[in-house]
């Protein structure tokens, strides 16, 4: 009997590709889980007007969530794909093989965008609202205590200080605008306490005696940034 063997050397493997169709969206500081699926998410093909269940009516699926905790709130990261059947690409490959075999057809899906890196965007955009909104509030607060500082400065303390703080008062005191917050509160403390006299304490006393801890850090802060405006306006000159 003769043996009759058949070495194929290569033989041709279709890939049929299907696209897929990637985005993602998100939602920051939403507090109550059971509603997410219905509330409209910001990014992506979302862009603020669609839901998740929007998005599955659309013919969306899910395939990925990141979920991230912050205070009494979640931040949302959504990653939804959609097949297009419609769209293949075909790809021919040479694989060695010792007998001929028949050309087979895989599934293979290709997203069009960088998952990790959209999804470390999104992150860091979060991070910078985050960064943003901080720094905002202090804003906002040192604006409040640089208004409530003006408001006590001319009612109880211009007259003898100065528009700026820059007078020595009765000739005695020191610049009080050149004082830091540490010497600037243990002057109006010992002043009140009566432990600290550079001639004029009987002058100073009875308007530390009405001066808060708060009162004195506000007085500070509003010293503070009209000198640094002053300052920021000679430079441009």
């Amino acid at each position: 009997m003769r043996l009759l063997t058949t070495l194929t050397l290569t033989s041709m493997m279709t890939l049929s590709i299907a696209a897929a169709q990637t985005t993602m969206c998100f939602k920051q500081n939403h507090k109550d889980m059971a509603t997410i699926e219905n509330t409209k998410l910001d990014g992506g093909l979302c862009k603020g007007s669609k839901s998740v269940e929007d998005m599955k009516k659309e013919g969306w699926q899910i395939d990925d969530i990141k979920i991230t905790s912050k205070e009494n709130a979640n931040n949302y990261i959504y990653i939804f794909k959609k097949a297009d059947p419609k769209k293949e690409v075909i790809v021919q490959k040479v694989t060695p093989v010792i007998q001929p075999t028949t050309p087979t057809t895989k599934q293979v899906v290709v997203s069009n965008i960088d998952e990790a890196a959209l999804e470390e965007k999104i992150l860091q955009r979060l991070e910078q609202r985050k960064k943003e909104e901080i720094a905002l509030k202090k804003k906002q607060i040192y604006f409040r205590k640089s208004k409530s500082g003006e408001k006590l400065y001319k009612n109880k303390c211009q007259s003898c200080h100065g528009e700026k703080g820059e007078i020595k008062s009765k000739g005695f005191s020191r610049e009080i605008n050149k004082l830091n917050l540490q010497d600037f509160t243990i002057s109006i403390r010992d002043y009140n306490n009566g432990t600290y006299d550079r001639g004029a304490a009987f002058i100073m006393r009875p308007y530390a005696t009405l001066m808060t801890d708060q009162d004195v850090k506000n007085v500070y802060v509003y010293l503070r940034s009209i000198n640094q405006k002053k300052k920021k306006e000679e430079t441009k000159k």
